[in-house]
């Protein structure tokens, strides 16, 4: 499994990009800088004026209206409006009207005729029709006809003024106190301070205005509720007087008489209870002894008969009678007249005792006829109390709703009396919760612009700009630029770079592409030498023979690679052919300066042999094979059978054989001949190629299973201000060890790389 190793930051390769970019960088920062500076000092100075007001907790408390006028100060929210209030456009006018500044300098300052003045009002005038112009664009037809609704209803001709004047005030509340800082800013520091003290002083007349306001709209509200309550009492008052004139009502409902009649009531029902009582009582005697009174010797057993005096008296005469019958009995007979005269006396008493016992079953019937009577006259005594207690509760329920509403409208009056006097002493007092502290002094020192500041910030600005945008089209560059990204983008091998050269020598007898012919020496050469030491040394076992040198788009030095690369190699072999076989562009004959009449072309097509096309060049051990007749059908002649005969001939004859071929991303030429060759070399022009058509060249490649041996990057700066300063050496010392230090501030001249 493949470890996935985090990208580390190179810093030597992000000072390359700031150093590539520099003037981009350079021109960012000097233009903000310079304008920067330009407007910070030809600003007019501006001067700040503060003064410091405290607004106190609560209003004096000087009457209790306050109860009605009250407003909760012990919050944030009230004071972030008294703040917004300080900041209001009406405070603003007033200040305005008061100071006269519709007619002042400070607002309307007399135009300037230079020329930074005029530069500055055109520019000025030009963003603002400018702005004007996009918002006309943007807008719709409904969007302008409700602006023009808007501005005919709201627009003020001195909106403009009141804004500019709120700009310049500044409202800053200290932290942990009641106190706040009121500044203000103008061009004439007399007038910043004058703009202040008079800020100041119109708020607390605004805020006094608004108190004495609400205090005239409670004046004029409570005069209304106390008409309204007067009629309400009246009405009250009448309708009270008149329930107790129809119920004749004198003294009113007390509790005094409500506890009277309860206990009237109470009595009443104690009353009937005992009557009640009574009445089972003498009804039960009475029915006992109307059950006795035809069973006279039972109604001796009556208590009340028992109980009577005439009774007692005759049961003792027969008590006495009865003894002397028993005693006369024992001496006399029965019939004796002694004992019938006793017996006589005996009768005569029982029907004295039966008389009284009827009088006395009479008298309980006359106590039980009473009883009754008592019974239902308490009865119905009892019920007409009920009955009057229910008509005082109900009477006495009426009436206390009644008093209730006339006490209740009395109150609610003599408050709203007390609350309006109240009011009306509050209209005429002129007293507030806001004091100023401090007035606002003439200021010496203006506070705009800061200078330091503002060119610090210019600094820091303009480089972050100038190397943000360096680094952001550093990022929209898609092209292949250092090694690495070849490595890790393209996924093959480094060859390594070549530098864009001058020529050294004589550039009248020598073309300049031919670097390692007229400058031997120079960094180029070496560069395609050391190139020449990695193909040769690119495989431990064999060295690739037959090397095809191509490119994924036109102009990115494939030729001038193919033909160095060639003398690199003829220095160290004996035997090496380079082949033209660019069918569209070739060049190589016009470097060499040989003809092309006889060539590869001809070879293929069978008119000529290859002894009688390849020509020797001026370089020992190096052949030349030009590109001949340019054909109708250059791919089909390049990949046919005969192209790769030819190519298996000169292995046996040439020890290394190089050939050049169009660009891979034009036509199908070297995609077809990449599958004959041993391996393939990718020239990438540096900031040249964008990556994506290197990527689609090398996915051709690989679809013919060609063998890529890796990539070489060309026409790199070698400069202080490139990316290859930091790693490339050979611009101190040549190939004989003497040191060549050159100047960088000298100009190079790129030679020619076509392809």
């Amino acid at each position: 499994m493949e470890e996935h190793k985090e990208k580390q930051i190179d810093l030597r390769q992000y000072l390359g990009v700031m150093i590539k970019r520099r003037w981009i960088i350079f021109t960012i920062f000097t233009v903000l800088v310079l304008t920067v500076a330009v407007n910070t000092f030809t600003a007019v100075p501006i001067y700040q004026a503060t003064a410091r007001i405290v607004i106190e907790k609560e209003n004096p408390n000087l009457v209790s209206i306050q109860e009605v006028l009250a407003v909760d100060s012990t919050g944030t929210d009230y004071y972030q409006t008294q703040y917004k209030i300080i900041e209001s456009r009406a405070v603003a006018r007033e200040v305005i009207r008061r100071l006269d500044l519709n007619n002042s300098t400070e607002f309307f300052p007399q135009p300037k005729d230079t020329i930074i003045s005029n530069i500055k009002g055109w520019i000025r005038d030009t963003l603002s029709n400018a702005k004007e112009w996009i918002k006309s664009l943007l807008k719709t037809e409904q969007d302008k006809d409700g602006a023009n609704a808007r501005a005919q209803d709201y627009d003020s001709p001195d909106s403009e003024l009141v804004s500019a004047f709120i700009d310049r005030i500044d409202v800053s509340p200290i932290r942990n106190s009641r106190l706040v800082d009121v500044s203000a800013e103008a061009k004439n520091p007399t007038m910043a301070a004058r703009m202040a003290n008079e800020l100041v002083m119109s708020y607390i007349d605004k805020n006094l205005e608004i108190k004495l306001l609400a205090a005239k709209d409670a004046v004029k509200w409570l005069g209304e509720r106390v008409s309204d309550e007067r009629k309400k009492v009246e009405a009250a008052e009448k309708a009270l007087l008149r329930y107790k004139e129809e119920n004749q009502i004198i003294t009113g409902f007390s509790s005094d008489a409500e506890n009277i009649t309860a206990q009237k009531l109470a009595e009443l029902n104690a009353q009937v209870v005992e009557a009640e009582s009574k009445r089972v009582e003498a009804e039960t005697r009475y029915h006992q002894a109307l059950t006795l009174k035809n069973s006279p010797d039972m109604l001796d057993s009556i208590p009340e008969v028992l109980s009577n005096d005439l009774v007692k008296e005759v049961k003792k005469m027969e008590v006495v009678l009865y003894s002397r019958m028993s005693e006369l009995s024992k001496k006399y007979g029965r019939n004796h007249p002694q004992m019938q005269a006793i017996e006589s006396e005996l009768a005569d008493l029982k029907k004295r005792k039966a008389v009284e016992a009827k009088r006395v079953v009479n008298s309980l019937k006359n106590e039980y006829k009473l009883a009754l009577a008592r019974e239902e006259s308490l009865k119905h005594a009892l019920a007409k109390q009920k009955t009057e207690s229910l008509q005082f509760n109900k009477k006495a329920v009426q009436f206390g709703v009644l008093q209730r509403e006339t006490e209740s409208s009395k109150h609610m009056y003599e408050l709203l009396i007390k609350r309006f006097k109240e009011t009306s002493l509050t209209e005429e007092m002129k007293t507030g919760n806001i004091r100023i502290i401090d007035k606002a002094e003439v200021p010496r020192l203006p506070v705009k612009p800061k200078k330091k500041l503002n060119l610090l910030l210019a600094v820091i600005v303009g480089l972050s700009l100038g190397v943000g945008l360096a680094f952001f089209l550093e990022y929209l560059d898609n092209t292949i630029k250092l090694p690495e990204e070849i490595k890790e983008e393209l996924k093959i091998p480094y060859l390594g770079p070549v530098p864009a050269f001058s020529a050294d020598g004589n550039p009248h007898t020598v073309p300049l592409d031919l670097v390692t012919i007229h400058s031997p020496k120079s960094n180029a050469s070496e560069s395609y030498r050391g190139i020449r030491t990695g193909i040769l040394f690119s495989s431990a076992d064999t060295t690739p023979q037959v090397i095809m040198v191509t490119s994924a788009g036109p102009k990115e030095g494939k030729t001038s690679s193919s033909t160095n690369l060639s003398v690199a190699m003829a220095n160290v072999e004996s035997r090496v052919l380079l082949v033209d076989c660019d069918m569209r562009r070739p060049r190589i004959h016009k470097l060499f300066d040989i003809d092309r009449k006889i060539g590869l072309s001809s070879i293929l097509v069978g008119t000529e042999n290859p002894e009688n096309a390849i020509v020797a060049s001026s370089i020992q051990g190096l052949d030349i094979l030009p590109v001949g007749p340019i054909p109708p059908n250059p791919s089909e002649i390049i990949s046919s059978k005969k192209m790769a005969q030819f190519l298996n001939d000169l292995r046996k004859k040439y020890s290394r054989v190089i050939i050049d071929t169009p660009p891979i991303s034009g036509v199908t030429d070297a995609v077809a001949l990449a599958q004959m060759v041993d391996t393939t070399l990718l020239v990438i022009r540096a900031g040249e190629t964008p990556r994506q058509v290197i990527q689609n060249s090398l996915e051709q490649l690989y679809a013919v299973n060609a063998n890529v041996l890796g990539a070489i990057l060309n026409a790199v700066s070698v400069g202080r201000d490139s990316y290859y300063y930091y790693q490339y050496y050979y611009q101190y010392y040549g190939e004989d060890g003497d040191r060549k230090k050159r100047s960088q501030r000298k100009k190079r001249k790129t030679g020619r790389y076509s392809s």
